[in-house]
């Protein structure tokens, strides 16, 4: 006689939980919720990451445009290959340069091989780049997953309502909704930990130096703030929607509550570092 712990006892007894058709998602889902002595947790928890997908709007997995690694359709070898180096990415934004909210094609970092072997350093990246997929914010993730299956694609462009790009998804993404979080070997495990750190020049309290790209629920999590991240995902874009459009992103003192935000370090578009004080 098998052991209830069995393979073939599991399987037996699964089917006889099953035995049942469940009416509602509810039930469906509650019914793999007490599958546990069946399955194993991870099994389980994968399961439960699928019913959740349809409920989840791909704005709250997409890389937000703050921290997106981009390039531009001018930007040159030299240009790109630190960027391809520090990111260690393999697909890349290219953004216009008359249109700087729009991408125009993604550039494969293995398409620029052939131009190492030839020692040049001129390289016209839209020629290279790859039509960009297009996908609305409000779109469902499991909608977008079966997307990027049927295009063969691995990267996906977030648009705003205006039609602006509000961020990236791929494809990994959203399947560290169903399987959990997935490191590799360019994957930072202290990455958090760096996000805030005590600003210790001049004797200065209560002052941390923030990269933009901190979520503003870690943010508040790590500092007793309250700030909502309803509409933004991170403290750079927090301060972009207080501030809107400015001409020189870095300088700018943008106060919020108790807190006054300097941006230390910013590009044309892109704020990348920050100083916040508590009052």
């Amino acid at each position: 006689m098998q052991e209830e712990s069995s393979p073939s006892w599991g399987m037996r007894g699964l089917r006889k939980w099953l035995g049942t058709a469940p009416e509602t998602r509810d039930e469906l889902l509650k019914i793999v919720q007490d599958s546990r002595r069946f399955l194993e947790p991870d099994t389980v928890a994968m399961i439960e990451g699928v019913f959740d997908l349809p409920a989840t709007k791909i704005r709250e997995v997409m890389t937000p445009r703050i921290s997106i690694v981009s390039l531009q359709e001018d930007d040159q070898l030299l240009d790109i290959l630190p960027v391809l180096i520090e990111s260690a990415h393999s697909r890349f934004p290219v953004f216009s340069i008359d249109q700087p909210d729009n991408v125009i094609g993604i550039l494969l970092a293995k398409d620029l091989l052939p131009f190492l072997s030839q020692h040049t350093t001129t390289v016209d990246i839209t020629a290279l780049m790859r039509q960009p997929l297009f996908i609305p914010e409000s779109a469902r993730t499991d909608q977008v997953l079966r997307m990027l299956k049927n295009t063969q694609t691995h990267i996906a462009v977030v648009i705003d309502e205006h039609g602006a790009t509000s961020g990236l998804v791929t494809l990994e993404d959203i399947l560290e909704e169903i399987v959990g979080e997935i490191e590799d070997e360019h994957d930072n495990s202290d990455q958090e930990a760096q996000y805030i750190v005590p600003d210790t020049t001049q004797g200065a309290k209560q002052t941390w130096i923030v990269q933009a790209r901190t979520p503003v629920e870690f943010f508040n999590d790590q500092l007793s703030s309250s700030f909502s991240d309803e509409e933004v995902e991170t403290v750079g874009g927090l301060l972009l929607q207080e501030i809107g459009l400015v001409n020189d992103l870095l300088g700018q003192v943008i106060e919020i509550d108790d807190w006054t935000f300097t941006i230390i370090e910013a590009d044309a578009r892109t704020i990348h570092l920050i100083r916040a004080t508590r009052q």
